[in-house]
């Protein structure tokens, strides 16, 4: 039985089988020595006593440095005089069997720490090693909803910068928010609200970018305001601390946007240093010049005239300054332009999430090569030769060739030097057969990326080698998950089903009416490609065509002398593009008289091409 003594730490004896050869860091033993000064030791170290009376450590190393590093002349130990061989195991497994608390719980302990046994948030530092941004970040997890806390217990949570969004709004809103994306992922008199996510849902299931910016608000600092409390509570402004702001900094702020405008122009228009001028914006916030004033460079050094000129940024609503100088000249200035600003529309959800298209991809690439495979023996020829020519307009080939994971495993290489061991084609017939199948298989994928996937080649390829006879069945309940509602109700409905309420009901109803079956959503399969593939081909022949009607045009009006082509249309073609889209060049006559100023080809070109950012004046 372990026996607890108090022992000098000087006198334990190091385990030379000690799992942590690593030595820590002198900054990880002053933490916690700092700790043990404040709370104590909290667990004695486990310790064995040998033949000669000495105590050797078995586990709790750190912790003996640590107390020594204290200046501790005694601390508790547990004594084993027993070495039943498992000392190794414990020693290993006290180290790697570890895991930390989570964030809320954290936070559950420092509030009742504070609440029920009145510690102060100096002491809760010292105590547990933390800063006190650490702690406010703790104290953030009481604004949020808590099936969001659940999310950051299963480590699948918002990060710090979308904690702080969320906390900005209400609980009832993300309640809100969160019953809306959850709607159809509950049984019928379940509140969604209450969903929480488990270990079988996607991972992207929660997308928290998306949900934290329809949460999102703007803050007002009180640090970029000029009025000060008197023009604040004119304004009906209640200004709220922030838990993460800078320790020297004011880091009180206000979500009203209205009343922080309305106290800053009460400010330029009332309280802003007598002999200052109140300036006028135009549309990207910069100041307009007042009537007969000039703006002061640096250049121009300073003269006692020069008075400075206050404007409310509209974007940023601070209050910008600058020097002007009175010249008495006036002031021409343009009348500014309304831009009309909508804001971005809800983001719809796609019928088929991210993750399930992945998982398409990866079916169609196992389907592809079980295709290419069940051909090895009869593959017509010129199939082959169609085939690698649509290999070769692949997205993940380069004309160089293809490599495998390593040199060893190139289809492509072996294949040469199978067909050609000493430069000359072995006329094998079925050898080159099944070495260019071997070929496209090892480098033609149906994968969703943009830098390894065929693409489109992969799935054609696939409709040539008849691939939709080797999709597997995709009634998965996985797979099915990643249907958003309405993808669901088109599937269902695509099945000769009715709609249900809920997308579970749906999903429950598919599996059942397929059953041992065989089911592929059309989305999933081959021949899904041909259509996508031929509109692809009609488009690239009209523009093909539409570019070169404009180069006939563009060519009769340099042999007619001054026609100019319809810029909609060279901006149609630059927008398009195609590998076939080049620059027009017309070189024009030169003109005899004064006649009407015909804009160059090239500069017409560059106009489309930047989308009008160029504006061509004629003078």
């Amino acid at each position: 039985m372990d026996e607890l003594r108090l022992v000098d730490p000087n006198t334990l004896i190091a385990n030379p089988n000690n799992p942590r050869q690593t030595k820590p860091g002198q900054a990880s033993i002053r933490q916690l020595a700092l700790n043990i000064r404040a709370v104590g030791l909290v667990h004695p170290p486990r310790v064995r006593e040998l033949g000669d009376g000495s105590l050797m450590i078995i586990a709790g190393h750190r912790r003996t440095e640590a107390a020594i590093y204290a200046g501790l002349t005694e601390i508790q130990v547990h004594v084993t005089k027993i070495d039943n061989g498992l000392e190794d195991l414990a020693a290993a497994s006290e180290n790697m069997i570890r895991e930390g608390m989570t964030e809320p719980d954290q936070w559950r302990a420092v509030t009742r720490m504070r609440e029920e046994l009145g510690y102060t948030d100096q002491q809760l530092c010292v105590a547990l090693m933390v800063t006190p941004a650490y702690l406010k970040g703790l104290t953030l997890l009481a604004k949020l909803h808590s099936p969001i806390l659940h999310a950051i217990e299963i480590g699948r949570g918002p990060d710090l910068r979308e904690r702080r969004i969320l906390a900005l709004s209400s609980l009832e809103d993300q309640a809100a928010a969160w019953a809306e994306m959850f709607a159809e992922s509950v049984e019928e008199g379940e509140d969604p609200a209450g969903y929480r996510l488990n270990a079988e849902d996607p991972d992207d299931t929660v997308n928290w970018r998306d949900f934290t910016w329809h949460l999102q608000q703007d803050e007002w600092y009180a640090r970029d305001a000029r009025f000060d409390d008197a023009l604040a509570q004119k304004h009906g402004i209640v200004w709220t601390e922030d838990l993460f702001g800078q320790g020297d900094e004011d880091n009180r702020y206000v979500t009203d946007a209205s009343a922080f405008r309305a106290a800053q122009e009460d400010w330029i228009a009332e309280h802003r240093p007598e002999g200052t001028l109140a300036l006028e914006t135009g549309e990207y916030g910069s100041p307009l010049r007042p009537e007969g004033y000039n703006f002061v460079t640096r250049w121009m050094g300073e003269q006692d005239t020069d008075v400075a000129g206050y404007w409310l940024n509209p974007n940023t609503l601070k209050i910008e300054e600058r020097t002007f100088r009175y010249t008495g000249e006036e002031t021409l200035r343009s009348e500014p332009r309304v831009v009309e600003q909508t804001p971005p529309p809800k983001k719809e959800r796609a019928d088929i999430s991210g993750t399930g298209l992945k998982m398409i991809g990866s079916v169609r690439t196992l389907a592809l090569k079980k295709a290419l495979t069940a051909k090895s023996e009869d593959a017509d020829p010129w199939d082959l030769v169609a085939g690698l020519l649509l290999a070769l307009n692949a997205n993940n080939v380069h004309i160089y060739g293809s490599s495998g994971r390593s040199p060893y495993e190139n289809a492509v290489k072996t294949a040469m030097e199978v067909l050609f061991p000493e430069g000359e084609l072995v006329r094998d017939e079925a050898l080159i057969r099944r070495h260019a199948l071997e070929s496209l298989a090892g480098f033609m994928n149906c994968e969703v990326s943009m830098h390894s996937g065929s693409g489109m080649a992969a799935e054609l390829l696939g409709c040539l080698f008849n691939a939709d006879t080797h999709m597997p069945s995709m009634a998965e309940e996985d797979f099915l998950k990643t249907y958003s509602k309405p993808g669901i109700t088109k599937a269902v409905q695509a099945h000769g089903l009715a709609p249900l309420n809920t997308g579970k009901e749906m999903r429950a109803a598919l599996l059942n009416a397929v059953g041992d079956g065989h089911w592929v959503p059309e989305a999933a399969g081959f021949a899904q490609a041909i259509g996508a593939w031929t509109e692809e081909v009609r488009e690239q022949q009209a523009r093909r065509a539409k570019w070169v009607g404009l180069k006939d045009e563009l060519e009769d009006g340099d042999e007619d002398g001054l026609e100019c082509a319809d810029p909609e249309d060279l901006e149609d073609v630059m927008d398009e593009g195609g590998e076939d889209a080049g620059d027009p060049h017309v070189t024009e006559d030169e003109p005899t008289e004064a006649p009407d100023l015909v804009v160059p080809q090239e500069l017409v070109a560059m106009q489309a091409a930047m989308g009008g950012r160029l504006e061509i004046l004629r003078v």
